[in-house]
């Protein structure tokens, strides 16, 4: 298993919540920890930074997709950074896209 962290950083006037490792099972909670926190503080939009992350399962997508869909009760956003060809796919595939999460390379490309 590899390392795995999380680490908030603020810019651009709002929080970035930075991965690095493996998101699944055993991470996940973690994850889920670090998102509830940040929409218990009335956050309408939060960005996420997956260009550390190699590795995405169907568990750390379903926290994520949780967090959107409770965004999305306010039209917030999940903004997710990557350009990690797997865990595009994998996004691309599960059609959240199409909801609330929208997909950037960069942090520049974020609208504050």
């Amino acid at each position: 298993m590899s390392h795995f962290s999380i680490q908030i950083d603020h810019q651009n006037s709002q929080d970035v919540i930075r991965v690095h490792g493996e998101i699944d099972l055993h991470t996940c909670p973690d994850l889920h920890k670090t998102l509830s926190e940040q929409l218990a503080q009335g956050v309408a939009q939060f960005v996420l930074d997956l260009n550390q992350v190699h590795y995405l399962d169907s568990t750390g997508l379903g926290v994520i997709a949780h967090a959107a869909r409770q965004l999305g009760e306010k039209q917030g956003h999940v903004h997710i950074i990557t350009t990690q060809p797997q865990v595009l796919k994998i996004f691309d595939l599960s059609g959240l896209t199409k909801k609330n999460i929208i997909i950037h390379a960069n942090l520049a490309d974020v609208p504050a």
